[in-house]
């Protein structure tokens, strides 16, 4: 589901009127990849072996750059580029860049647990001079829960709970305590901007903290990737 939705993404922000302006895209959504979510926490074999291979698909379905919209899957990027020779673009450097062109400074992240914990975005963010903040342990749990809901496939209201939608859940965690002091959020896993509450938050929340989702980040730099890379190349003659 989070693989359509950046592809759907790329799409929708693609400046075009028609199919001819729009941009080649290969997608591989590979099932059998072990859980990175899993790997990370010490609980399942490492995913890498599996990446590489769905990746050199990619290389031979002559992809001229590869992404991964996962922040998580991110967290292995240095060993994948030790493997491919295609070049990469960075989720984290893009999404950083992105930020750091606003006047935002204390980001806040909605992502998994690994993210956090591996602190995938701080480092990037600190030489930016941004700051990540998370959400504390109780609230990440049940960011957790709401990932892997969507990952099963269910985007509406759970049947174990049926008092509010994962949307409703979701944007609550995001108004708790934890992020009283950030002018930014990101929603920093694939599977939260496809239940994100996005109207709601503008009209309760207004324009602060600013919103950023790292998937409409990502598939914004593709476009001026492909759109740069197709304005590169030779025109052939007749």
């Amino acid at each position: 589901m989070a693989g359509a939705h950046f592809y759907k993404r790329i799409v929708e922000l693609t400046p075009g009127s028609d199919d001819q302006e729009h941009i080649p895209v290969v997608l591989i959504s590979e099932p059998s990849i072990p859980s990175r979510i899993r790997y990370l926490e010490g609980a399942g074999e490492s995913p890498v072996p599996m990446l590489v291979e769905v990746i050199r698909k990619l290389v031979a379905a002559k992809a001229d750059f590869i992404v991964i919209p996962s922040s998580t899957t991110n967290i292995f990027l240095p060993d994948l580029t030790a493997e491919i020779d295609v070049p990469f673009i960075s989720l984290i450097k893009e999404v950083t860049e992105g930020i750091a062109k606003t006047r935002c400074k204390t980001i806040g992240i909605l992502g998994t647990t690994p993210t956090q914990t591996y602190g995938i975005y701080d480092r990037s963010f600190a030489q930016a001079g941004l700051r990540a903040v998370y959400p504390d342990a109780a609230s990440q749990s049940e960011i957790m829960d709401i990932i892997f809901r969507v990952k099963g496939g269910t985007t509406g209201t759970p049947l174990d709970r049926p008092q509010l939608s994962l949307s409703e859940q979701l944007y609550e965690v995001a108004c708790r305590p934890w992020s009283q002091e950030i002018d930014g959020l990101l929603l920093a896993c694939t599977e939260i901007p496809i239940i994100f509450p996005t109207e709601t938050w503008f009209s309760n929340r207004g324009a602060t903290p600013t919103l950023f989702s790292s998937t409409d980040i990502l598939a914004s730099s593709v476009i001026t990737a492909a759109k740069s890379h197709d304005a590169a190349q030779p025109v052939p003659h007749a």
